[in-house]
């Protein structure tokens, strides 16, 4: 799949753009333009030449320099930018083409009819480079969120999976602990803490560590052996590892 760098998105958008009004310039001779010498003594494939390499120009320079400066990080804004610089572009054709025709063509109709030419000429190189430029965009990925709920249904907590710490079960209950605006929090609910690994399997960073003790493995802090016995902290508590999890935390 084609992929497009902020680096080289302003040379590319004018090369398209350029190569596309030189190619229909010359090959297609768009918009009556004519074979023959300008008045100005330019042939015509100097002046396809020419209105192709103003187009990459400019738009590669605005691209580059002025863009950044003027933070166009909305789709309005991307629309009126590409919109502004297919009008400048017009401006500055319209200029190009009187120098070749010894300004015989500055009068209002040859005005009107380069701003009609020039959009639609920018038209497809532009909706091809926008294309393109859209495949780059990443993802933005929408965080990994944690449902914990008692046996009833009716005691429902629903916790960032970075932000659980530990849930630590005592008879039929599970205390889970948790992070809410760096603050660690307690939340209890009715259930098994064999039933809550199970609806926690597809998470492999949250493993058992005690037959008490669920643990977010990227929340721990430092893993402690001594004596053959190991703890791993995670915030302020202190929790016990069983030997048959050692595997998990010390390989």
């Amino acid at each position: 799949m084609l992929r497009l760098t902020d680096k080289f998105s302003p040379l590319f958008l004018g090369a398209i753009c350029g190569f596309s009004v030189f190619y229909f310039l010359y090959f297609f001779e768009s918009y009556g333009i004519q074979k023959g010498l300008s008045y100005s003594g330019h042939s015509h494939l100097f002046r396809s030449i020419s209105f192709g390499v103003l187009t990459f120009a400019y738009l590669a320079i605005f691209e580059t320099w002025i863009k950044p400066v003027w933070k166009i990080n909305n789709t309005w804004r991307g629309v009126a930018w590409y919109v502004a610089l297919v009008l400048l572009g017009s401006q500055l054709i319209f200029l190009l083409f009187n120098y070749f025709w010894n300004w015989q063509e500055w009068d209002l109709r040859a005005y009107l009819l380069i701003m009609k030419e020039f959009p639609l000429l920018m038209f497809l190189p532009m909706v091809f480079f926008l294309a393109i430029k859209s495949l780059k965009k990443p993802k933005i990925q929408e965080p990994a969120y944690l449902s914990f709920q008692s046996e009833n249904g009716k005691d429902q907590l629903k916790v960032r999976l970075a932000d659980f710490l530990y849930a630590n079960s005592s008879k039929n209950y599970i205390t889970v602990v948790y992070l809410s605006n760096g603050v660690t929090q307690q939340h209890l609910i009715r259930k098994s803490l064999k039933m809550l690994e199970q609806e926690l399997s597809s998470h492999h960073e949250i493993t058992r560590s005690h037959r008490s003790y669920l643990v977010n493995k990227t929340n721990i802090q430092k893993i402690k052996q001594d004596k053959g016995k190991v703890h791993v902290n995670i915030g302020a508590a202190n929790i016990p590892v069983s030997k048959q999890f050692h595997g998990a935390f010390l390989n």
